[in-house]
């Protein structure tokens, strides 16, 4: 007697041993899927029917494969303990599981969903569809295709158009099939290489002229005015303070202030003043010289204009000067 394992193969009918290790199989795995591990009842039963092929251990794979959702391949697991030659003097148990076979496979096809993929915009010829890796005949484009329930990756691409990725869910027992139109743009012409030509140098951005020495000293110089002139400031506010402390309505203690001491508090009041505003001024003019010399300095390939500081007894700013 031999086992049939599929078309033109066959092999003898299993030993004690393989007979033994098959029911420790089915055994484990049923505990397995009873106490909700499928994955590692599937393990158990592929094993097991792996070494005796026969209708019992086939479905028991075939419920495994269902708990996990993989109900294309219970369905072609199914329909394979269905067609099984019947052997002569054929146990019962066998007979039991072709018919429970039979029965599962008319539930699944109620509850195998399906995906219609639509291509348009490129010649068929061109194109190569993809379902979660695998690719779909083009003969077969269109046509409704059996999926388990889930995400699947949909990967469409074609000679001459931007590849299209997407991504789609099927639901359990979805009986319509679900329609996914996808539509190849084509890829522009600069974008579409030309065979034997180099490759095309990346795309950079107009380079700007460099940093000129002023803008450096103009900035270095503004910086150190902002600080001294806030250096100044606090000095005043000192000395302001002083006075407002010592020399009330602007009468000092002669006992604490001759003529000189307060001749020379006053003149820090002025001064520390007169710097910190001076310098103020001049300092914001210097950094926003060498801001606008770091944001308007001109194209490299544009030497005739130029952003120049204007510093002096009277002014403080910048000209734009060039060619317009």
């Amino acid at each position: 007697m031999t086992v049939t394992l599929g078309p033109g193969a066959a092999l003898a009918e299993p030993s004690a041993a393989d007979r033994q290790t098959a029911r420790t199989l089915l055994i484990e795995g049923r505990n397995k899927l009873e106490a909700g591990d499928a994955q590692g009842a599937l393990a158990d039963f592929r094993a097991a029917h792996a070494i005796m092929h026969v209708p019992t251990t086939g479905l028991d794979l075939a419920r495994a494969q269902v708990a996990l959702g993989q109900l294309v391949e219970a369905r072609t697991t199914a329909y394979e303990v269905m067609t099984m030659p019947v052997a002569r003097r054929e146990s019962e148990a066998f007979a039991e599981a072709r018919a429970a076979a039979a029965e599962l496979s008319t539930v699944l096809d109620a509850r195998i969903p399906s995906l219609r993929l639509r291509v348009l915009g490129a010649p068929e010829e061109r194109i190569v569809a993809r379902v979660d890796g695998e690719p779909v005949p083009r003969e077969a484009l269109g046509q409704p295709r059996k999926l388990n329930p889930g995400p699947h990756e949909i990967v469409v691409e074609a000679g001459g158009f931007v590849t299209d990725r997407r991504e789609v869910t099927l639901k359990d027992a979805e009986t319509a099939p679900v329609e996914v139109e996808v539509v190849l743009v084509p890829v522009r012409s600069s974008e579409v290489p030309v065979k034997g030509a180099p490759p095309a140098a990346p795309a950079r951005s107009e380079e700007r002229a460099p940093v000129p020495t002023w803008t450096w000293v103009a900035g270095g110089a503004g910086l150190v005015g902002l600080a001294a002139s806030v250096g100044f400031a606090v000095d005043h506010a000192a000395a302001r303070a002083k006075i407002e402390r010592d020399c009330p309505s602007s009468m000092c203690d002669p006992r604490e202030y001759d003529v000189e001491r307060m001749q020379a508090l006053r003149a820090r009041w002025n001064w520390s003043l007169g710097l910190s505003v001076t310098l103020g001024v001049a300092g914001a003019a210097g950094v926003g010289a060498a801001v606008g010399g770091l944001v308007l300095r001109p194209q490299a390939k544009d030497e005739r204009s130029a952003l120049v500081p204007l510093v002096g007894p009277a002014v403080q700013g910048v000209a734009w000067t060039g060619v317009f």
